[in-house]
């Protein structure tokens, strides 16, 4: 997953449980990343991801066929303009 652009971080403290941490270690080390904080901070931009694309999905599951097929004809359009 690309880094995003460092930026400037605020401090804090947790107190997690022992079992929390022993998943936050195996992370890292199955990511191969340098510490704690940073795959803290990849797990919620994973989870801010999924979330995402779980919004996507409601929004387009709530589609009527004819609004769904009428996004369609839209993206075609849309590629057809690149």
């Amino acid at each position: 997953m690309p880094q995003a652009a460092t930026k400037r971080k605020q401090a804090r403290t947790f107190s997690l449980a022992d079992d929390v941490i022993e998943i936050l270690e195996t992370y890292r080390k199955k990511r191969k990343v340098e510490s704690l904080t940073s795959a803290v901070e990849a797990i919620v931009r994973e989870w801010r991801q999924a979330d995402l694309s779980a919004q996507v999905t409601a929004y387009y599951d709530t589609l009527s066929d004819d609004e769904a097929k009428n996004d369609e004809q839209w993206g075609r359009f849309s590629e057809s303009q690149m």
